[in-house]
């Protein structure tokens, strides 16, 4: 084989991973982008319902949305906490909440 031919394709290879990666990466995003209205009326509808498996199932999809605001992260934690000590099910989705306050926290603890 051609070492030109070989060069190409070992640069050009890791580049079009690369380039696969971000448009999957974006396509994600957007997805994200248009689910979290819907999942946050679903998740205060079954809050107001006192739903659980409702509260489980939109919770969650909510703390892995990356465009959760922090004001929803804190009506989550406000909500779900008190219920946690009611319903242990609910337990896991506190934990989820917790953790995701402690990587938003994080950035904010280090500085001065």
């Amino acid at each position: 084989m051609d070492n030109g031919l070989i060069l190409i394709i070992t640069f050009s290879t890791p580049l079009l991973v690369l380039i696969i990666y971000f448009i999957l990466l974006s396509k994600q995003k957007k997805r994200h982008s248009e689910s979290l209205r819907t999942d946050w009326n679903k998740f205060e509808e079954a809050l107001n319902n006192n739903h659980i498996n409702g509260i489980i199932k939109y919770g969650t999809e909510l703390v892995w949305n990356e465009n959760l605001t922090d004001s929803q992260m804190k009506k989550m934690k406000e909500t779900v906490y008190p219920l946690a000590e009611e319903h242990s099910e609910l337990e896991n989705l506190k934990n989820l909440i917790y953790n995701k306050w402690l990587d938003w926290d994080k950035d904010i603890v280090g500085q001065p």
